[in-house]
């Protein structure tokens, strides 16, 4: 390999990786963008006016009856009621959005608005009722009255109406899909869908640069970053979101450093405290500005590339259903079955390192990766503590992390096994009785002889 890496991102495609990276969340980008697309409409369809004319007795057009208006009273009258109904429906959206906003945060948790907004039926549904709004407004000022038919804009009437008639077409799919996608079920799948997601999209960002295999090596540059590596505090205070790790690897490749970063994401950093270290560590003054901009910290976790993230709002749905004031056993057993399929896949990997490698195969940049013990303590911990008076959650969670030992690699079931060890030790101090007490002793005995056939088999 040379000592020389290529650019890996172009200028344009960091800004269009960070443009994805903000957009998604947003309910004011889609709708603005289509807005502005059909005022770019409107000037299409006045220019096409000037070529079709307005229909007559004597010159028909092949269009149906209802999109043509014979005279600019009729128009007025139409357009009039269209955009009436509109900003009705308008405003019915947007309560309608809110209002499930509200039951989302207050059932299932706050942190899950983020994925109600990006909800791509909802963004379109809210722009094309703007859309709609904005262009049979325009229409409807272009009309002409007392001046006969030539006061009709037809081109630019047949478009108000037709896309004026998908708005309410639209709302009727945005009302069933807030009604499905509110239910807790399918909340739950999607959260992990999203963590699927995440593991893939993860995986995919990974594929360009290698992955030390050299844990010896990796651990010996970050205990020399830590007694000589030049620190480069946080730039602001709140959790990392994004960390761009092909621009740093170009940076440290162009400056022959390399970057050992404090915090991985998901993790929450104070500002002018230490974000990452450099070595040597007179090369920190020249890539601080560029690592800044590799890291994005924000006032919220986000799913792109935390994992752990996506298991808190499945785990935050579950301990909110078996709180006393909701008290829904089923939910929170579901959300423990979809947190051991989570953890299955997580399972399957290997255990990183860490560190990646630039040019010459050299280790340019420390990233603290998520580990698998970590990852159980934070899907079944928070479940097991609120549940651990609940016998059919302490059996559920026992079931799960045998079903989980089955796939996951081996260097893992120590993990399992731990977990296995405390959801009995809290079960059995909240004191159950009678068969209850046997049947979790029982689904203790078979999680952890399948965790030790396992072992023995390896």
């Amino acid at each position: 390999m040379s000592s020389v890496r290529s650019r890996r991102r172009s200028r344009a495609s960091e800004w269009w990786w960070e443009l994805t990276y903000r957009v998604g969340p947003n309910l004011w980008v889609i709708p603005l963008l289509m807005a502005a697309l059909v005022v770019g409409l409107f000037v299409v369809t006045r220019r096409l006016d000037a070529v079709v004319g307005t229909p007559s007795e004597d010159r028909q057009l092949w269009v149906p009856e209802w999109l043509v208006a014979r005279t600019a009273a009729d128009a007025d009258v139409v357009l009039s009621a269209f955009l009436g109904a509109l900003s009705a429906a308008l405003a019915l959206v947007f309560s309608t959005t809110v209002l499930t906003f509200s039951l989302a945060s207050s059932q299932l948790g706050p942190r899950l608005i983020r994925r109600f907004m990006q909800d791509p039926v909802t963004q379109v549904t809210l722009g094309l009722f703007l859309s709609a709004v904005i262009l049979c407004g325009l229409t409807l000022g272009s009309v002409r009255t007392g001046i006969g038919p030539d006061g009709v804009p037809a081109v630019s009437y047949a478009a108000s109406v037709l896309l004026g008639m998908s708005c309410f077409v639209a709302l009727v799919v945005y009302i069933h899909r807030v009604a499905v996608t509110i239910q807790a079920p399918n909340v739950v799948a999607s959260v992990v869908r999203a963590l699927d997601r995440s593991l893939d999209e993860r995986q995919a960002m990974l594929d360009d640069v290698a992955l030390s295999a050299d844990a010896a090596g990796v651990d010996a540059l970050r205990r020399e970053a830590e007694r000589s590596g030049a620190l480069v505090a946080a730039h602001d205070s709140g959790f990392v979101q994004v960390i761009d790790h092909l621009r740093l690897l170009d940076v440290t490749d162009a400056h022959d450093a390399v970057v050992v970063m404090e915090h991985r994401v998901g993790q929450f950093v104070v500002e002018g405290q230490p974000l990452a270290r450099v070595l040597p560590a007179e090369a920190a003054g020249r890539i601080a500005h560029d690592l800044e901009r590799s890291v994005e910290i924000g006032a919220a976790r986000t799913r792109r590339q935390d994992a752990e993230f996506a298991i808190y709002q499945v785990v935050e749905i579950a301990i909110r259903a078996l709180s006393p004031a909701v008290n829904d056993t089923f939910t929170g057993m579901m959300c423990v079955d979809w947190l051991g399929a989570a953890l299955t896949r997580m399972g399957q990997e290997p255990v990183g390192t860490g560190g990646l490698e630039g040019a010459g195969g050299r280790v340019r940049l420390y990233l603290p990766p998520l580990r698998f013990e970590r990852t159980v303590r934070a899907a079944f911990d928070l479940i097991r503590q609120a549940g651990a008076d609940n016998p059919a959650i302490t059996i559920r969670l026992l079931d799960v992390v045998r079903t989980t030992s089955v796939d996951v690699r081996p260097e893992h079931l120590a993990a399992l096994r731990a977990t296995a060890d405390l959801v009995l030790e809290s079960a059995l101090a909240t004191g159950p009785v009678g068969q209850d007490a046997a049947d979790i002793r029982e689904r203790h005995r078979l999680a952890v002889e399948a965790i030790s056939a396992r072992e023995v088999a390896t």
